[in-house]
């Protein structure tokens, strides 16, 4: 534990000094359109693989699309589009999940330049029973090009019967 501490205490100001240089990034025109696409990985602490383990906790491959539109410097709507690429149980309450399609639109709230953080509310279409989704998350911007950026995103999605965590990387352009 001491050890991880110290680990810890060397990486923050790195983390610290690669932020500060990224949020005095170039000058440049605002753009109000993010178009991305990506990948991730979702976790669901109750699922299991449909296999005889005692394993509690499935990581799922996901593909995503996402859409945000700024309407003001600091507020914006988007939709984020995801296909669970796995077939698993969530044990507890028995709901099945094959090859899940989660819908949500949400609001955004940009803290800094290039951090946002939001929340919004869908659907979980799947064959076998479909779900309401709350969703809340957030993600950062790192441009690497005028008009391209790397998106990595943290979110939670509250179902009706379960609850998961996502992380995931688009590939964005801005329009």
């Amino acid at each position: 534990m001491q050890s991880l501490l110290g680990i810890f205490r060397k990486i923050l100001p790195l983390l610290l000094l690669f932020v500060l240089v990224n949020m005095a990034g170039q000058e440049q025109k605002e753009h109000k359109h993010l178009l991305g696409a990506g990948f991730g990985f979702t976790f669901v602490p109750l699922g299991d693989q449909l296999r005889d383990t005692d394993a509690r906790g499935v990581f799922t491959k996901t593909v995503g699309l996402d859409y945000f539109y700024n309407f003001h410097p600091r507020w914006g709507a988007g939709f984020l589009g995801a296909l669970e690429l796995d077939h698993y149980m969530v044990t507890d309450e028995q709901v099945e999940r094959e090859n899940a399609i989660i819908l949500t639109l949400v609001g955004m709230y940009s803290a800094t330049k290039y951090l946002d953080l939001f929340v919004g509310g869908g659907i979980e279409v799947e064959q076998h029973d479909n779900l309401a989704v709350l969703r809340l998350g957030l993600q950062y911007s790192i441009d690497v090009g005028k008009h391209w950026a790397l998106v990595p995103k943290l979110h939670f999605d509250f179902k009706e019967n379960y609850n998961t965590w996502s992380f995931a990387l688009s590939f964005a352009r801005r329009l």
